[in-house]
């Protein structure tokens, strides 16, 4: 997990990578688009305005995209577990699986990004007063220096 204080504190470690430029555009452009569908960049990146009905049931884990979580406004909360046990298989369509560990709690602020690790498992918990933009973004290519 790596957690951004702000945009410009991403982009000075990452930007300058295609995958990573296009992430960085999505964001920008996210309240100009209608909420409520997803929207691609081919396989590469998908993106949608995530609210409180969004919120995750169960603890998700990925192993082809990476999950990030860009808070827009008002209270987004995540659990993470960094050790987990799938509890359904993975499904190759979704690029998903469901798991289970011991996690801990955090709080996003607004302007806060939060990139989780394919090692890592994450539950999404959006406030009625949140709004989040869910990306995810290939494995594929240039990730940070320290992994």
């Amino acid at each position: 997990m790596k957690v951004f204080s702000s945009l410009p504190s991403a982009m000075d470690v990452l930007a300058g990578h295609k995958k990573w430029d296009r992430t960085f555009e999505a964001i920008r452009i996210c309240t100009q688009l209608p909420a409520g569908p997803t929207y691609s960049v081919g396989d590469s990146l998908t993106w949608r305005i995530v609210k409180q009905e969004d919120s995750d049931k169960h603890f998700v884990a990925r192993r082809r995209y990476q999950r990030l979580l860009y808070c827009l406004s008002g209270q987004v909360e995540y659990d993470i577990c960094a050790h987990w046990e799938s509890t359904q298989p993975y499904s190759d369509l979704s690029d998903t699986h469901t798991v289970v560990g011991e996690y801990s709690t955090h709080t996003l602020p607004p302007g806060n990004l939060l990139i989780v690790d394919i090692t890592e498992g994450t539950r999404i918990r959006i406030g009625p007063d949140g709004c989040a933009l869910l990306l995810h973004v290939t494995v594929e290519g240039h990730s940070f220096h320290n992994k």
